[in-house]
């Protein structure tokens, strides 16, 4: 479903890491409403889970703003390893 698009993300990527600028890409999963729990995972590393929660990537967000190293040129994966395996998307 997300095929067409992964292209230009690992274009933008390359561009982003060439730049010379502090970057964090992050890849989201399908969103949902529970509460916070997630893994990271980083470039090359296999992806955990097919949902993640908007609490989840609210709280990475907050500790990249708070610690500006933490994650710093890096793309990341995250959601909720519960949901590996799914057959469909968790909501």
């Amino acid at each position: 479903m997300v095929a067409p698009g992964l292209e230009s993300a690992e274009i933008s990527d390359k561009l982003l890491a060439r730049s010379g600028l502090d970057y964090t890409t992050l890849r989201l999963p399908w969103l949902n409403d529970r509460e916070v729990a997630y893994e990271i995972t980083h470039k090359d590393e296999t992806y955990l889970g097919v949902s993640g929660s908007r609490k989840s990537i609210a709280d990475v967000v907050l500790r990249i703003i708070a610690d500006p190293k933490f994650l710093v040129n890096d793309s990341v994966g995250i959601a909720d390893p519960k949901t590996e395996g799914s057959e469909r998307l968790v909501y």
